[in-house]
Order: C-alpha cells, then sequence, then structure tokens
C-alpha cells in the first residue's frame, strides 16, 4: 500500500487478493487521501474484482474470458454454447474496443447492422443481453443501461401449414440429393414434433426400430425429455438418417445420430452436428417450396397444431408426445382445440331438421312462458325473484309477509 504524488494530485497503489490496483485519488491534500485510499481497498475488498476504473481500459476481446469463467458456474453447459455464440457476434464489432469506451450509440450502430443482416428481434436482444451481463460483472452497465430499450418481440407461437404447402415443401426437400439430411429432418419433426435441438442430440442409442419408439433425451428444457411412438413416414426418415450414419463411421450406442462434419468428407460420430449443419440447405429448399422464411422450428408447431385438430386426440396425449409448452402456447391449442369442437359438432347438423326450426317455434307456445291446462301458471316468486325461505319465527314471519306473491 503506498502513497505517492503525480504532479499535484496523490495516487494510490495496493493489492488485493492478488490483484494489482494503481488509482487516482484526486486530491492534493495527504490526510484526505489517506481516507480515499482506505474506502477505495474496503471497495476492492468487498466487491472482490477490478475497479471500474481499472475494468474500463479493458478491451472487450480480454474482458469476455473472465466473464465466461464465471458464467460458467452459473449456468448450464447449453446456455454457455448460447453465450459464446452471442459474444462471438459481438466480437466483431467491438474486440478492439475498450468496454470503459462503449457507449450506448455503439450499441445502436451494432443493432442496426444486425437488423441489416436479417437477424430477428429476439437474437439480437439475446446478443445484447450477453453485453449487458458482460458490463455488468464490470460495473460498467450502469452509465449507458437506461439509454438502450430492448427491441419488441414477436408474439406469434409458430407457423403451420396448409395441406398443399405442406405438400410443396417435401417435395422441393426431396428433389436434390444434398439437401437429404434437411428433408429427414423435416419429416420427422413433422411426425414427432421433436425440435432441430432435439434432432441434433439424438444418439443410436435413442432410436429402437422394433417397437417404433424415439427416445428424446436432450433438448431446451428438462420437462422435454419423452418417448414418441414412430408412426410409418417418421420410421422412414429416421431409417435413411441410420444408415447414413453407419456409412459415416456412427456405430457405438453413444453416436449421434447425425456426425459432426469436421472438414470435407471428414466427419466426426462422437459429436452433434453444429446448430447450422443444414442451414443453407433449408434456405434453398424452402425459397424453391415459396415457404421464405419458414423455420424447421415451425413444422414443431405445425404437428401439434395437427395433433390439436384431431377430435380424437386429448390434451393429455398431446403433452406426452410434444412435452412441456408455455403457458402462450397452451392458450394457443386451446383455441385450435375448441374451433375444431365447433367444426365437429356443426358437422352434426342435420339440414332436413334444421330447416324445420322456424316452423316448429309456433307463437301460441313461446318459450319462457310456462303453461298447466291451458292456463298460465302462476309462479311462486317474491319481489326478489326467488321463493321466500321457510320462515323459522313469528317476529320473522312478519317481516317475510311483504314477500309473498300476491294473487290475482
Amino acid at each position: 500500500m503506498v502513497l505517492f504524488k503525480r504532479g499535484n494530485l496523490y495516487w494510490s497503489d495496493f493489492s488485493v487478493s492478488g490483484r494489482r490496483y494503481r488509482v487516482p485519488l484526486k486530491t492534493s491534500n495527504k490526510r484526505e487521501a489517506g481516507n480515499l485510499e482506505k474506502a477505495r481497498i474496503a471497495e476492492a475488498q468487498g466487491s472482490g474484482g477490478l475497479q471500474p476504473s481499472t475494468a474500463s481500459r479493458l478491451s472487450f476481446a480480454a474482458a469476455k474470458e473472465p466473464y465466461l469463467s464465471r458464467r460458467a458456474t452459473e449456468v448450464s453447459a447449453s446456455t454457455m454454447k448460447l453465450e459464446r455464440y452471442a459474444l462471438g457476434q459481438l466480437s466483431k464489432h467491438f474486440d478492439s474496443i475498450s468496454i470503459g469506451s462503449l457507449t450506448s450509440g455503439h450499441i445502436v450502430a451494432y443493432v442496426s447492422a444486425r437488423k441489416a443482416d436479417g437477424v430477428g428481434n429476439r437474437s439480437i436482444n439475446i446478443e445484447i443481453g450477453a453485453l449487458r451481463r458482460l458490463m455488468k460483472q464490470f460495473r460498467l452497465w450502469g452509465r449507458i443501461g437506461d439509454d438502450y430499450k430492448p427491441l419488441r418481440e414477436p408474439k406469434d407461437i409458430g407457423r403451420a401449414l396448409a395441406p398443399e404447402q405442406e405438400l410443396a415443401l417435401f417435395t422441393a426437400a426431396s428433389s436434390r440429393p444434398e439437401w437429404a439430411v434437411a428433408f429427414c429432418a423435416a419429416l420427422v419433426t413433422t411426425n414427432t414434433t421433436a425440435s432441430g435441438c432435439e434432432l441434433r442430440n439424438l444418439k443410436l442409442q435413442d432410436i429402437d426400430l422394433v417397437t417404433k419408439m424415439l427416445n428424446v433425451r436432450v433438448g431446451k428444457n428438462r420437462f422435454r425429455v419423452r418417448a414418441i411412438p414412430l408412426n410409418r413416414t417418421a420410421a422412414w426418415a429416421i431409417e435413411r438418417l441410420l444408415h447414413r450414419a453407419h456409412q459415416l463411421g456412427a456405430s457405438e450406442p453413444e453416436h449421434y445420430l447425425i456426425p459432426r462434419r469436421i472438414s470435407g468428407k471428414t466427419y466426426d460420430p462422437t459429436q452433434p452436428p453444429s446448430p447450422w449443419a443444414w442451414r443453407t440447405a433449408w434456405r434453398k429448399l424452402t425459397e424453391a417450396a415459396g415457404l421464405q422464411r419458414l423455420r424447421l422450428h415451425d413444422l414443431r408447431h405445425h404437428a401439434i397444431t395437427k395433433l390439436a385438430e384431431s377430435n380424437t386426440v386429448s390434451e393429455e396425449t398431446i403433452m406426452a408426445i410434444a412435452g412441456h409448452v408455455s403457458r402462450e402456447m397452451l392458450q394457443h391449442y386451446s383455441h385450435i382445440r375448441q374451433e375444431a369442437r365447433r367444426k365437429a359438432v356443426a358437422a352434426l347438423d342435420n339440414d332436413t331438421i334444421t330447416s324445420q326450426l322456424e316452423r316448429w317455434q309456433t307463437p301460441s307456445a313461446p318459450l319462457g312462458e310456462p303453461q298447466l291446462n291451458g292456463k298460465k301458471k302462476d309462479l311462486l316468486v317474491g319481489a326478489e325473484g326467488f321463493e321466500p325461505p321457510t320462515l323459522c319465527s313469528q317476529s320473522r314471519c312478519a317481516t317475510r309477509l311483504r314477500y309473498a306473491p300476491t294473487l290475482p
């Protein structure tokens, strides 16, 4: 712990937990400098990290590593993949900039550049969220946080296809051999509700072609672990992917159904494919089918919609097949089921009967006026609209007499 002067102002040089701090105290009074030094030491001991004045000089590239090391102790491995991807996108713009010099203008420029690349609002919010957490770790977000507002995210659940659109999609997908993986993945999703993340993490041990079952063990959340029966179409697509996996060297139960492409024609069956394994093929085949901006995840929504529209599939069965869904999705599919029930009940109408309804309704006996032996029935209902209760005492009887019906 050393106090020294630079020009007319005092500085402090001290170490806390093996870290050295050299901070300006911005005073020429030695006694005041001593008090300020004690406060800064206590501040460093309490925070356990770099002071903002020191952290502000770190470049974004240098700040990523301590952030990721701390973040890895707080979240799952799958979340860490998203964090690294988000920071990778941010690095393309901010790597050479010190985090202390980042302003709201830098963020606005970044958002504009990402939107120009066709990136959705949700993806941009995830990336800015990673930047916010990184800067909060070094206590630097507060000075610019109030100037940034997250982008509005779409509330739509997904996209369901009409029968002719579904046929156009699979006709286009099956037309070229280089689209084979995307074609099979789309068939499996449409017939099992398995998402792209779940398909990428499927292993050979998760497939049982004898009993026609698909065991989904890894997904974006732990509530979607489930066993899904394979129909004829899904089994056909899974068999094609299995044949391809065997050709690429997958032989052990823990090998992946879709091995990762390392380079050229080299594949590693011990690793799952990247999230962008069939992205190029998917974009091209959806354009060929006239379904631009269709996501593979939309086919999960399409599959659940078809289940919800069926009158023979219960909500419990849908949940067992599709797994855990959000409240918004439950409400959405509930509306679909109500509409399906309306159509089912409407099919019970008999045109011959409904054509007679107006003739059967005669003005001599309108509904709501009960009759007895051709005379209007007296209703024993008081002024309050309900028949008075049985009275328990003479005093209460006197107070209730006014509610007795008045006979003509």
